[in-house]
C-alpha cells in the first residue's frame, strides 16, 4: 500500500493547497507585516551605518566577501527571535480565534490542519534569511563595489552559513512551534518560550556546571544553544576562522577550537524531528 493511501489527508497534492492557504493567511496577517518590518528596519540600521562609516572612514573596511562575516554573525540571533515571534502569532492565535476549529468544520482534518502550521517553519526562515541577505550583502556592494574583490562575490561558505542559519532557525521556531500549539495562546506561549531559551538554557546550565562540570558540555547542546553553534560564520569559513584564531592570539586569548559542523548540524535536526513529533503527539490528545 503507498504512503498516500495510508494516509490520504496527506497525499502529495495536498501540499501545495496546505502551503498556499498558510502563505495567504499569513501575508494577511498584521503580526506578519509588524514582525518583519522591524525585523528589517533593525537589519538595515545595522549593516546601514556599516556602509555609512566605510564612507567616512577610510581605514574602515565593508566590503564583499569579508564582510559576510559581519552579515551573518552580527545580528543573526534576531532572525531567530523575530521568526519565533511570528511564528507563535501566527500559530497561537488560531486557537484563540477558534479558527483551527472552523478550519477543521469547514473540510481540513486536524493532521492537515498541523501540518499546515508546521509548513510556516520553512516559510518565516526563508523569508527573513532571504531579507537578511539582500540588506547586508546589499549594503556590502555598495560599500566596496566589484572592483578588487579578493575573492567570490559569494564563495561557497556563505550558502553554507545560510543553510546553518536556516537550520538553526528550524530548532529554535520548532520549539517555539511547540509551545504554540501545546499552551494555545500567543502570551502564555511566548513568555513559556522566552523563559526556556533564558532561563532553561542560559541560567540552569550556569548553575548546574559549577558543581557538575560534565553537565556544562551536555547542556550546551539544549535547542537554542545548539542552535548557536550554526549562527558564526567562521564555523563555515576556513579563512574567516584564522582571523578569528589570529585576532585571539593577538589578544592573548584562546582561540575557539575548530567547529565540529557534522555534529551540530546532526544534533540541530534531531532537535527538529523530536520537537515537531511531540507536538504532534501533544495536538493530536486534544480537542481544538
Amino acid at each position: 500500500m503507498t504512503e498516500s493511501a495510508r494516509h490520504p489527508a496527506l497525499s502529495a497534492r495536498v501540499w501545495p493547497v496546505l502551503a498556499v492557504g498558510e502563505w495567504f493567511k499569513a501575508r494577511r496577517r498584521p503580526a506578519s507585516y509588524i514582525t518583519f518590518g522591524f525585523f528589517a528596519f533593525i537589519t538595515l540600521m545595522d549593516h546601514g551605518q556599516s556602509l555609512l562609516r566605510s564612507r567616512r572612514d577610510a581605514d574602515f573596511s565593508y566590503a564583499l566577501p569579508e564582510a559576510w562575516s559581519s552579515v551573518f554573525s552580527d545580528d543573526s540571533v534576531l532572525l531567530l527571535f523575530f521568526g519565533c515571534i511570528a511564528l507563535v502569532m501566527l500559530v497561537s492565535s488560531e486557537f484563540t480565534w477558534r479558527t483551527a476549529r472552523q478550519n477543521v468544520i469547514d473540510g481540513l482534518s486536524k493532521t492537515q490542519w498541523f501540518w499546515g502550521k508546521a509548513m510556516l517553519l520553512p516559510m518565516i526562515g526563508a523569508v527573513l534569511l532571504a531579507t537578511k541577505l539582500s540588506i547586508g550583502g546589499g549594503a556590502a556592494l555598495l560599500a566596496g563595489g566589484l572592483d578588487g574583490l579578493s575573492g567570490p562575490a559569494m564563495p561557497s561558505s556563505v550558502w553554507r552559513a545560510a543553510g546553518g542559519l536556516f537550520l538553526a532557525f528550524l530548532t529554535v521556531g520548532s520549539l517555539a512551534f511547540l509551545f504554540s500549539t501545546w499552551i494555545r495562546s500567543s502570551g502564555p506561549a511566548m513568555a513559556a518560550w522566552f523563559f526556556w531559551v533564558a532561563m532553561g538554557e542560559q541560567i540552569v546550565p550556569q548553575l548546574l556546571g559549577r558543581p557538575f562540570p560534565v553537565l556544562r558540555e551536555a547542556l550546551g547542546y539544549l535547542p537554542f544553544n545548539a542552535a548557536g553553534r550554526l549562527l558564526e560564520f567562521w564555523a563555515f569559513d576556513s579563512t574567516a576562522y584564522q582571523r578569528v584564531v589570529a585576532a585571539a592570539e593577538a589578544a592573548e586569548r584562546t582561540p575557539p577550537p575548530p567547529p565540529d559542523l557534522s555534529l551540530a548540524v546532526a544534533v540541530n535536526a534531531g532537535w527538529v524531528v523530536l520537537l515537531i513529533g511531540l507536538a504532534f503527539w501533544l495536538y493530536g490528545r486534544r480537542d481544538l
